[in-house]
């Protein structure tokens, strides 16, 4: 049952980010007058689909992804676009864009729902009485609100047995631990992470998201530029990382959900920036070279670049796949 649940917070989830990510470029091309043919959820072999007030709205086969095909901005018809290149940034942008303001609203309302405070368990050290208690990382302590406390209660106990309740995926446990002395005080051998902040109003809670959003935004492009100029590449994460996490954040309640949902979309809109053909960034790249140029790429190049570019996102999606299936071991 618990897994299943799990499929549906996920299927939610990646609708909220696809879906919305999509709908900036569909409800920019119809403010600007231009016809959308298709609004797809996932990527062909379609399974259903319907057609309204021009537009045919499906549901496709392969779910992690969408598209929507505005006839007059596809670089492959062979035909220079008659839309202005302005016209065509906007359509382009419009879905980081939105990816940014699902982050905005994803933080705007952990800020004006809080979260009671607690304090949790961020690592246990290898070989400690915490280990050997059976504590594990994501715990919360059970009575406390702040680490202080916390330490005031373990310290004077070197060497003597005492007793904590954890919350683990919504049940409360007991253990008994010994705690060690080291420098002179009692400890069991955990990183403690103090969590929780009060209910904010409407208005405030919309600055404190912007807030938010801008910040988790600066420390994504911070964490790019440290991945590609230190080519490390180990912290990326894929569909089955993602899955593991929301399992997570679902068992630690709504608020952590909502902030795993604002911080995947601020990564997705920095990775649709990348000037990629297959990507957001890769559409404006053309149309900006297209500006230079005087006339735009040809269709025989076009589709090269827009295959090779499609077959490294491919290559780099099963190689972090495979990557979060052997986490899992």
């Amino acid at each position: 049952m618990g897994f299943i649940f799990t499929a549906i917070l996920i299927v939610i989830f990646f609708a909220i980010l696809v879906l919305g990510h999509e709908a900036g470029h569909f409800a920019a091309a119809k403010l600007l007058k231009l016809d959308v043919d298709e609004f797809g959820f996932g990527f062909p072999p379609k399974l259903i689909g319907k057609k309204w007030k021009g537009t045919e709205y499906t549901l496709n086969a392969i779910p992690f992804g969408g598209f929507v095909k505005i006839p007059a901005l596809d670089p492959l018809s062979g035909k220079p676009s008659s839309v202005p290149a302005w016209k065509r940034i906007i359509v382009f942008s419009a879905g980081v864009v939105m990816n940014f303001l699902i982050g905005w609203v994803a933080f705007s309302i952990i800020f004006m729902v809080g979260a009671p405070k607690g304090v949790y368990i961020g690592a246990v050290l290898e070989d400690s009485p915490a280990e050997a208690a059976g504590i594990i990382k994501g715990d919360k302590l059970v009575g406390f609100e702040s680490i202080a406390p916390v330490i005031d209660f373990i310290s004077p106990n070197i060497g003597e047995e005492v007793s904590l309740n954890l919350e683990r995926k919504g049940k409360v446990l007991s253990v008994n631990i010994i705690p060690e002395e080291s420098e002179g005080i009692g400890r069991i051998g955990v990183e403690l992470i103090e969590s929780g902040f009060p209910r904010e109003g409407f208005f405030k809670g919309i600055a404190s998201g912007f807030t938010a959003t801008t910040s988790f935004t600066g420390r994504i492009v911070g964490a790019f530029i440290s991945m590609f100029r230190y080519r490390e590449f180990s912290g990326g994460t894929g569909p089955i990382g993602i899955f593991s996490a929301v399992s997570v954040a679902k068992d630690m309640g709504l608020v952590y959900f909502l902030q795993l949902l604002g911080v995947v979309s601020l990564n997705l809109m920095i990775i649709n920036i990348f000037p990629l053909p297959a990507l957001d960034g890769g559409h404006i790249l053309f149309v900006l070279i297209e500006k230079l140029r005087g006339k735009p790429l040809s269709k025989k190049v076009i589709s090269k670049v827009n295959s090779a570019s499609f077959a490294l996102l491919l290559l780099l999606m099963f190689v972090v796949t495979i990557r979060d299936i052997l986490r899992l071991f």
